[in-house]
């Protein structure tokens, strides 16, 4: 006899978990078939260095939303694969953090942090201990006025 209806999507719904997993464990790669280093695999506890590349203000109304952004770490190319989470509470400069809140980061913004590891495969790893780099001339408003 010919299975169910129901054994047959059980079985689809165990090759699409099998297949997805497979997909999270294989490497991102480069158009040259290397693969590229994961954040992870990046060294812990050593500060690193990368460039913001996008902002999110906050949203008007909403409570505790201080807007968040994207981090590429030197040395890889920009993916969602590789890409850091940044909340701008995560920003360990005052300076840098109320410029973050109040006018956003600016694309391209050269910055030094550490990487805090995903909790969960879903979750980008987090850039936490954000400063801005020093004596590069990036960063900063510049701003004055009177």
């Amino acid at each position: 006899p010919a299975p169910c209806r129901a054994c047959l999507l059980q079985a689809a719904g165990r090759r699409l978990a099998r297949h997805r997993a497979a997909q999270r464990s294989r490497p991102a790669e480069l158009p040259n078939g290397r693969a590229l280093p994961r954040p992870s695999a990046m060294p812990r506890g050593e500060r690193c260095f990368g460039v913001i590349t996008s902002w999110n203000m906050a949203r008007p109304g909403k409570r505790n939303a201080e807007g968040f952004g994207f981090v590429t770490p030197d040395g890889m190319d920009q993916s969602k694969k590789t890409d850091l989470f940044l909340y701008a509470d995560n920003i360990k400069d005052s300076k840098l953090r109320s410029e973050a809140k109040l006018f956003g980061l600016k694309m391209g913004q050269r910055i030094t942090f550490r990487i805090e590891e995903a909790k969960s495969a879903r979750q980008s790893s987090l850039a936490v201990e954000v400063e801005p780099m020093r004596g590069d001339g990036g960063g900063g408003s510049g701003g004055g006025g009177g």
